[in-house]
């Protein structure tokens, strides 16, 4: 039995709400505002990155999984265009979802917000991409898509949570070197995956090199002295 029709499309839109829910409840504050924003967020990403796909058909071009999975120039190509496009849609949902900072609440607003942007792109653009695959399959890419978008933007995730005190060409500069790295990483990952034999190796590692910075990152800010924390918002309970 294929993914089709309203079965499959009920099934992504409960893993979306599970999914938005989650990231964005906060036990002190709710998560309704966060999660909203986090949808708006989403489907500005998802207008984004199919316009910009749009642009790319309009001009000649389309990469596509037979591009990724043909020769390795032209390969490259595609994933790093592909890459560029889906992150730079993220960040671009993300950027437009996040709400005013708060004293002592930025981090967790960015955090929250993103994690349910990524949700968003993730479940829809399992959805779009999953249809007529097997269930085992479509819903597992549906169910843990999520997890690997969020961790390909966590790179400027981070720079955007972390932007108190920071000047704007300081905050450019981070963002779109963050972006640079994000995009390679989701490159990477996609053309990994293509390849035979050792591609889901790559993309195992594409992901679990983000996950272990994230963890490197939170050990090192647990380190510094209590009033550093409190001033770059990443004391306990700022989170």
């Amino acid at each position: 039995m294929s993914t089709t029709g309203l079965p499959w499309l009920a099934a992504c839109s409960a893993l979306g709400v599970l999914w938005v829910w989650g990231a964005s409840w906060n036990p002190e504050r709710g998560g309704a505002a966060t999660a909203l924003r986090g949808v708006l967020g989403g489907l500005a990403a998802l207008a984004t990155a199919f316009g910009a796909y749009a642009l790319l058909q309009a001009a000649g071009a389309d990469p596509n999984w037979g591009w990724l999975s043909g020769g390795s120039w032209p390969a490259l190509g595609a994933a790093a265009g592909i890459g560029l496009i889906e992150e730079g849609a993220k960040l671009t949902g993300i950027a437009l979802a996040v709400s005013p900072p708060r004293r002592g609440h930025r981090r967790s607003n960015v955090l929250r917000t993103a994690a349910a942007v990524a949700a968003v792109f993730a479940v829809a653009e399992a959805a779009l991409a999953m249809r007529g695959a097997s269930w085992s399959l479509a819903l597992g890419r549906a169910a843990l898509g999520p997890v690997a978008h969020a961790l390909l933007a966590a790179p400027f995730i981070v720079v955007l949570a972390e932007a108190t005190g920071v000047s704007r060409r300081q905050l450019v500069l981070r963002v779109g070197g963050a972006l640079l790295l994000a995009a390679t990483l989701h490159g990477f990952g996609d053309w990994s995956i293509a390849r035979p034999g050792w591609g889901q190796l790559g993309f195992a590692a594409v992901l679990l090199a983000p996950a272990l910075w994230l963890y490197a990152h939170a050990r090192a800010a647990e380190r510094l002295p209590l009033p550093i924390r409190w001033a770059d918002g990443s004391a306990a309970r700022s989170r």
